[in-house]
């Protein structure tokens, strides 16, 4: 037997005492609750929160005290990799730090407007800059742009990010507000991405797989450039 509308609603506000029909109740709280925007937030609490949540999502980190440390990082990490299919943002890509030396001794297949996008269908390691980094959730922000396209780090097995200590920032909201001023400077991104850890996928019965839709490792190079 079916149930007409108006008993079907009964049922539902009942328990919760209210009547079908009456006006929501008031919402006093409109927006992200103080207790949430107002947290204090330090450099070293977002650096300590932002390590262990990414590597709490099988993330991996080296941090430098300089920019000569940080390239030698970068030189024996490719290295240990042991692949010489490398691709990597534009030379006037928006990088965080100069690694120009290290990706010529490698001969890093680069973003360029003359490029031949599918030549990076074949790369094994893509090397990127970010926007920023998520504290609150180990996450990498990235913005695509003409030198800097999505493809150099959603194509290969391994994703190697290079960025600084003072990209940190705490939440989300932070990140967003980021995106949009750079938006309102003009510097509109055909997509942003939203990167947290390496790359997982789950069937119906929830076996996961790690690297089908994106790098099976991802590794964050971060130079610690505040006190």
């Amino acid at each position: 037997m079916g149930v007409d509308k108006t008993t079907f609603l009964e049922r539902i506000a009942k328990p919760l005492g209210r009547v079908p029909g009456d006006p929501p109740s008031p919402r006093t709280a409109i927006g992200v609750p103080a207790c949430w925007t107002d947290r204090p937030s330090t450099q070293a609490s977002r650096t300590a929160s932002f390590i262990e949540k990414f590597t709490g999502l099988a993330g991996e980190i080296e941090q430098y005290a300089s920019v000569h440390e940080l390239r030698a990082g970068l030189e024996r990490v490719l290295n240990d990799i042991g692949s010489d299919k490398i691709g990597a943002w534009g030379k006037r890509a928006p990088w965080p730090i100069d690694v120009e030396d290290v990706l010529e001794h490698w001969h890093a297949l680069r973003w360029e407007e003359q490029t031949d996008r599918r030549a990076f269908d074949h790369i094994h390691v893509g090397i990127t800059g970010c926007s920023c980094a998520i504290a609150d959730t180990g996450t990498i922000v990235i913005a695509s742009g003409p030198q800097s396209g999505r493809t150099v780090h959603q194509i290969p097995l391994i994703h190697v990010v290079i960025l600084r200590e003072s990209q940190l920032v705490q939440s989300l909201g932070d990140a967003l507000q980021r995106l949009v001023q750079a938006h309102g400077q003009g510097e509109i991104a055909a997509s942003n991405h939203f990167i947290s850890g390496a790359s997982r996928s789950s069937d119906i019965e929830n076996d996961q797989t790690i690297g089908v839709h994106g790098p099976a490792r991802v590794m964050a190079l971060m130079l610690t450039d505040l006190e």
